[in-house]
């Protein structure tokens, strides 16, 4: 047809510009340009023959929905920012489980045989990439509830909180529930454990490649790495909350790169609130070291949190159908 054009005899150097272009923006977008014809992919770089600690190659846009009738090998992703959803095929999750989903999108699985097995997948790019056994962080004592594998014992090693340290190179892995926080890089032959028995109260947060959680009595807590020195945890802002650790639950929320902190707590029981909790959100202040009440949850166009125990998400209104969700509003889980 007079005035087409072969797009796939585009020149290397603009195809190059745009695929970068478009893995700046997504790496989904980007392995669907890659998967057009073979002169694009040539002149795109493989993820896979980079690390998988390579944040350019990292969904850090997608979270994974908690399906109970999903198939077994395929995973529902949404997309935060426009609010596309999408379906991916992920072979691994034949003999892997998976114990947690990080803020960079990667999948943290468990091997379902061998159990001390621990890999770190991407589930658009298909790197798999082997992390130290397990048995070098979790002590002996849980050792065998590692190996059983029963219900139980799989909500005690979910890995909520873990994530791609701020070096580029380490990976934080945490069991909160039993305490346990351990960091390692990918040729690392065992884990380096940070603390145990630290006692976060709700799930920690990765927030910018730095693990936080939440301690009553102590308050908000950071990771610090420093070079040439122990990593360790240190108080990042008190606390200063009224309630109880056994009635209250206190919940991390990213929220527009900012840390947030809402506080689930029991209150009377009005005709408008029969469940009875209560919800106060905080705004994080790491220089001050302390808390601030916000009346909003942020955004131009408003936001909404989804709250649960294990993480929270938060969500902007205008990636959404309108009506579908309010500002201001938080959904529990």
């Amino acid at each position: 047809m007079a005035g087409s054009r072969n797009w796939a005899d585009l020149p290397d150097g603009p195809t190059a510009l745009i695929a970068d272009r478009v893995l700046a923006y997504d790496v989904a977008d980007y392995v669907r340009f890659r998967a057009v014809c073979v002169p694009w992919r040539r002149c795109s770089a493989d993820p896979r023959a980079h690390g998988s600690l390579d944040r350019r190659f990292h969904p850090r846009r997608w979270t994974m929905l908690r399906e109970e009738l999903a198939p077994p090998n395929r995973r529902s992703f949404l997309n935060t920012s426009p609010g596309e959803c999408v379906q991916v095929d992920l072979p691994e999750l034949h003999d892997h489980t998976v114990l947690a989903l990080t803020p960079e999108g990667l999948l943290i699985l468990l091997h379902k045989l061998q159990r001390t097995t621990v890999r770190l997948l991407n589930p658009f790019t298909g790197h798999l990439t082997e992390l130290p056994p397990l048995t070098t962080l979790v002590p002996p004592a849980h050792h065998g509830r590692l190996m059983a594998g029963v219900y139980p014992s799989r909500r005690m090693f979910a890995a909520w909180g873990s994530g791609i340290a701020n070096d580029d190179s380490t990976v934080v892995l945490c069991f909160y529930k039993l305490g346990v926080l351990g960091m390692a890089k990918p040729s690392d032959d065992h884990w380096t454990l940070v603390k145990c028995r630290f006692n976060s109260m709700g799930a920690p947060l990765m927030l910018a490649g730095r693990f936080y959680c939440i301690c009553w009595r102590n308050g908000a807590i950071v990771l610090e790495t420093i070079v040439d020195q122990p990593p360790r945890l240190e108080v990042a802002s008190e606390l200063n909350l009224s309630g109880s650790p056994i009635r209250d639950s206190v919940h991390l929320v990213n929220s527009c790169g900012e840390l947030m902190l809402v506080h689930r707590r029991s209150g009377p029981l009005p005709p408008a609130n029969r469940l009875g909790y209560w919800y106060d959100a905080y705004r994080v202040d790491l220089d001050k070291r302390t808390l601030f009440p916000v009346n909003n949850l942020g955004g131009a166009a408003g936001r909404a949190v989804f709250m649960g125990m294990h993480c929270s998400l938060s969500v902007s209104l205008e990636n959404f159908p309108s009506g579908s969700i309010t500002a201001d509003t938080i959904y529990f889980t």
